[in-house]
């Protein structure tokens, strides 16, 4: 049986380099130095764009926005705890008040779910952290509003500059809609506050 050289080997160097590195084995080898091959031209090697390649071509949602992974993971946070201060005054206040809070609180899950999927679709990684149940509110119920008036004042202000901050088209459309939502919500929480 014929041994095999690599193409464009030569056989000297072969043997020469094969004994130095296998200095108990005979000069058997399974390779061989062919004529034929080695005077043949090598194809050429086409390469292929790599997924990782196209995920840094994504502009919306994609790996190049991961640095807003920490502000997302924030603002999420913020909406729930939100959501669940709204559940417990929608509790505390009687009749239309307590059914605007109600629908407030839904709303904010709503935006806590809108930010935990943009955070998804640019990390891969689902963020929704454990409902911790409704959180006591030992303020009169009036300051606990008034709390959270200056809380979505204060969100929308967040939201605004964080679109201001980001590159990606869609990151940047989701901050400004949020921010729109918190500024409604700090007039749904003033409707409140009129009707008591």
């Amino acid at each position: 049986m014929e041994q095999e050289l690599l193409p464009g080997c030569d056989r000297e160097v072969f043997e020469r380099v094969w004994k130095r590195v296998m200095p108990n084995e005979r000069g058997d080898c399974p390779f061989e130095v062919v004529e034929a091959a080695a005077q043949r031209p090598l194809p050429a090697v086409v390469v292929h764009d790599t997924p990782a390649a196209e995920e840094e071509t994504v502009t919306c949602l994609g790996p190049a926005s991961a640095v807003h992974g920490p502000q997302l993971q924030q603002y999420i946070d913020q909406e729930l705890a939100a959501h669940r201060c709204c559940q417990a005054l929608a509790r505390r206040v009687p009749g239309a008040g307590g059914r605007m809070l109600s629908n407030l609180a839904a709303e904010k899950r709503r935006r806590a779910k809108r930010l935990s999927t943009a955070y998804f679709l640019i990390s891969g990684v689902r963020y929704w952290p454990a409902d911790r149940g409704a959180n006591p509110i030992n303020a009169p119920v009036q300051a606990a509003l008034r709390e959270q008036f200056q809380a979505q004042q204060r969100g929308a202000a967040c939201y605004r500059a964080a679109a201001a901050g980001t590159a990606d088209p869609c990151l940047e459309a989701l901050f400004h809609e949020s921010a729109d939502e918190a500024e409604a919500h700090a007039w749904v929480i003033r409707g409140v506050l009129e009707q008591m």
